[in-house]
């Protein structure tokens, strides 16, 4: 009877042991989750750091409303010497602005890779197009703070190096089509009874990325709304950047804790 309390006892411990390792390990499995979703929160919280650099760089720089693209080469390189300073804290900014950028792409990756049936060809068409992307950031930032760096060299070399920076800035919305396609293809596309974005963001996407295609023809005008600095080609895109990029982070940020397995499809998620 003794060893058949002591067999029974063993047992009772070791299963005791047992629900303890079980319990451990849902605990950590539960904080890795945890650590997940924060980072990830972050990642998403990025899309509004992002053009809030870089829009706070070009004030910096003084470029806001930006230069005329029909001013002379005096009147450019007046600029960048009276405003030398502040482009190069400007230029500062908008760099950090790319780095954000990469952060806020790989966050839609993620959020892509979830939904069902997107398939991981719109994840890596939307992760190289914010890749490719994240350059018209950094470029612009390295010209404007070269210009600046010697700002007593010719004026035409001044307006030179000016051209190119707004060019970059401003005209490549390619990559940015790419990767909102993408995005916008994979919430369309969401093959779960209440999907992880609302329809409405998936045309948002493709209406901000036609909104920014007129700047393919810059290069024709140095004044009017297809100039860089026209209504067309700069301030509706700008404003329509910033609309896309509040409303896409709004939606990341909800995401995370979206279950998508069609097992927990049944759960009711606040997609309002």
């Amino acid at each position: 009877m003794a060893l058949q309390h002591d067999i029974g006892g063993g047992t009772d411990f070791e299963g005791g042991t047992t629900a303890m390792s079980v319990e451990a390990a849902g605990a950590s499995g539960s904080s890795a989750i945890r650590v997940q979703q924060t980072f990830q929160r972050l990642c998403a919280i990025s899309g509004v750091v992002c053009p809030l650099l870089f829009f706070g760089g070009l004030l910096f720089c003084g470029f806001l409303p930006p230069l005329r693209p029909g001013a002379s080469a005096i009147q450019i390189a007046a600029h960048y010497q009276q405003h030398a300073t502040g482009i190069r804290f400007g230029a500062a900014l908008i760099l950090l602005a790319s780095m954000f950028y990469i952060i806020y792409s790989g966050a839609i990756y993620g959020q892509i890779r979830r939904i069902p049936g997107s398939g991981h060809t719109a994840a890596g068409v939307a992760l190289a197009g914010g890749a490719v992307a994240a350059v018209t950031f950094m470029m612009p930032a390295m010209l404007w703070a070269v210009t600046a760096f010697r700002p007593e060299r010719s004026p035409e070399t001044t307006q030179t190096l000016n051209d190119m920076a707004w060019f970059i800035v401003v005209m490549p919305w390619a990559p940015f089509m790419a990767q909102n396609f993408a995005f916008a293809f994979a919430i369309l596309t969401d093959s779960l009874r209440r999907p992880l974005f609302p329809r409405w963001l998936g045309y948002l996407n493709i209406w901000a990325t036609i909104v920014y295609t007129p700047a393919i023809v810059l290069q024709f005008f140095k004044d009017g709304p297809f100039a860089w600095n026209g209504v067309f080609v700069f301030w509706l895109p700008a404003v329509v950047f910033g609309i896309q990029f509040v409303a896409n982070t709004v939606w990341l940020v909800k995401a995370v804790n979206y279950p998508t397995s069609p097992e927990s499809d049944h759960l009711e998620r606040d997609i309002t």
